[in-house]
């Protein structure tokens, strides 16, 4: 018989496990800011690889960089072979902006990853979004192209 606690841990697990499935069966109908909103239901792609290798997963599967990043697989790989992160391959992986400050991470310059009109990004501590939409310049390298949320 299980005690009271253990029960309850496994009813969470049980429950995560299944919200977790949820966001990656509805991920490709979600929005940058939906899925940064679930980020603690988006596997970290360290535990992912670990679990599965990247030649397995469907294209559009999410999960987070370690830098926390949202990203999409774009196109399969060996993972055991490529064993760099998202950011280290753009070809394979589509980062998934949020237009919600407070989801906002430090700006990255993905080529194959625009910020669109409305996603946000940090630059030395301030939150900006951008004004334009195939956005691949910092707010400091191209001011005109981001606004400064308070």
């Amino acid at each position: 018989m299980m005690s009271n606690d253990k029960l309850v841990l496994e009813t969470l697990r049980r429950s995560g496990k299944l919200i977790a499935q949820s966001v990656q069966q509805k991920s490709s109908e979600m929005t940058g800011s939906e899925l940064n909103a679930e980020a603690d239901y988006i596997p970290s792609f360290t535990s992912a690889c670990k679990k599965m290798n990247m030649l397995e997963r469907p294209v559009g599967f999410v999960c987070k960089s370690s830098a926390g990043r949202i990203v999409k697989l774009l196109q399969v790989y060996n993972s055991d072979t490529f064993t760099g992160e998202p950011e280290t391959l753009p070809s394979q992986w589509g980062f998934v902006w949020s237009n919600a400050p407070a989801h906002a991470l430090p700006f990255v310059a993905i080529s194959t990853s625009p910020y669109m009109k409305g996603n946000c990004c940090t630059e030395n501590g301030e939150v900006y979004c951008s004004k334009i939409d195939n956005n691949v310049h910092s707010p400091s390298a191209y001011p005109d192209g981001w606004e400064k949320v308070n």
